[in-house]
C-alpha cells in the first residue's frame, strides 16, 4: 500500500537527514590487528609508531609515523615498512545489513516472473569500497511478520539499509512500530521518497525501489554514515569541470543529482532514471537546493562516484 506523495508530506533537507543518521553513529571501538600487507584503506585505531629509524624521513625509533584515525593509503605502507612496522591495530569495519524488499523480488516457485534485485546488490559493492562490511540478504516479501523478523535479525549490525520502500508501505509501518521514523522524505532528486529511522539505537536508511534513486540516497547518506562510524574524514569525490551541452532543470528547494556522459570536455545529461542510465554515467552534476538548474554552456563540476584508481 503506497502512502502520500512526497509533495503531500513534510520533507527535510539533505543536511538534516545526514545529521539525523549521524547522531546515532558512534565510532566503532572494535579493533583488528592486521599485517601491513592488507592495511590499505583501514583506519588506525592507535598511533603507528616507528620501530626503526628512517633517516631519509627524519624519523627516529619511537616517533609517531601516522596518528590514530589515519586512513592508510598505498603510499603509506612503504614508509611504515621502512620504519620496521609489520602490523597495525585498526578499527573493525562498520557492519551494514542490506535488506531488499518487494513481492516482485521475493517470488520463489510461484510460476510468476521474478524481478532481479539490483539496487541492494549494487549498494553492497559500494559499501565494501567505502570501508564497510556487508551482510546482503535475500529479498523479503511485503509481509509484516517477515519484514519485522528481517529488521530484528540485522539489529546486531551497526546500521541497516532497506531498499524497495516508500512512505506508507508495510515496511515503514513495521519500522515505525519497532522504533521511530524521523522522516519519510528528503529533498533530493532522484530519491525524494528516502526515509530515515532508528530502531534500538541502530540507524536505518529507507531507500526507494528505483536503483538510481537508491544509489543517490546511498552516496549522499550512507557514505557519510560509514565515515562517521569509522571516525574518518569524508573526502570529496574526484571531480573535473566540463561544459554542459544541454540545460538542466531542477525543482525549487530540492538538491538534484543528474547523471552525465563526458566527451571532449563536454558533459551531456542523460535522460531517464533507470539502471542503464546510472551505468552509462561518467559522472554526476549536483544542483544545489537554491538553484533551479543550469543553462547549456555552463561550466559545472562533474563528480565521479565510481572512481577506480
Amino acid at each position: 500500500m503506497a502512502g502520500p506523495s512526497p509533495s503531500d508530506m513534510d520533507s527535510v533537507t539533505l543536511e538534516t537527514a545526514r545529521r539525523q543518521l549521524g547522531s546515532f553513529a558512534v565510532p566503532v571501538d572494535r579493533t583488528d590487528r592486521i599485517p601491513l600487507s592488507v592495511a590499505v584503506g583501514r583506519i588506525l585505531a592507535t598511533d603507528a609508531t616507528a620501530n626503526s629509524p628512517v633517516e631519509a624521513a627524519d624519523i627516529s625509533a619511537g616517533d609517531t609515523v601516522f596518528e590514530q584515525g589515519q586512513q592508510v593509503r598505498p603510499g603509506d605502507v612503504g614508509l611504515l615498512k621502512a620504519a620496521g612496522v609489520s602490523e597495525l591495530l585498526v578499527r573493525q569495519r562498520p557492519q551494514i545489513g542490506i535488506v531488499p524488499t518487494g513481492d516482485e523480488l521475493a517470488r520463489r516457485d510461484t510460476g510468476e516472473d521474478q524481478q532481479i534485485e539490483t539496487a541492494g546488490f549494487t549498494l553492497a559493492q559500494y559499501v565494501d569500497r567505502w570501508g564497510g562490511k556487508v551482510t546482503y540478504r535475500d529479498p523479503i516479501a511485503d509481509d509484516a511478520p517477515a519484514l519485522r523478523m528481517a529488521v530484528q535479525r540485522d539489529l546486531t549490525r551497526d546500521a541497516i539499509v532497506i531498499t524497495g520502500t516508500e512512505p506508507g508501505d508495510t515496511l515503514r509501518e513495521v519500522v515505525a512500530d519497532l522504533g521511530e521514523v524521523f522522516t519519510d522524505s528528503v529533498d533530493i532528486d532522484p530519491g525524494q521518497r528516502t526515509g530515515v529511522a532508528i530502531v534500538e539505537k541502530r540507524p536505518v536508511l529507507l531507500l526507494p525501489e528505483s536503483p538510481i534513486a537508491a544509489r543517490v540516497g546511498a552516496v549522499q547518506l550512507l557514505r557519510p554514515l560509514l565515515k562517521a562510524f569509522a571516525d574518518a574524514p569524508l573526502s570529496d569525490h574526484p571531480h573535473r569541470s566540463a561544459l554542459l551541452t544541454d540545460g538542466i532543470d531542477s525543482a525549487e528547494s530540492v538538491r538534484s543529482f543528474v547523471p552525465v556522459t563526458m566527451s571532449d570536455g563536454a558533459a551531456t545529461p542523460l535522460p531517464g532514471a533507470d539502471l542503464a542510465t546510472a551505468t552509462r554515467a561518467d559522472g554526476w552534476v549536483s544542483v544545489s537546493a537554491d538553484e533551479t538548474g543550469y543553462d547549456a554552456g555552463t561550466t559545472v563540476a562533474i563528480e565521479n562516484w565510481d572512481y577506480l584508481p
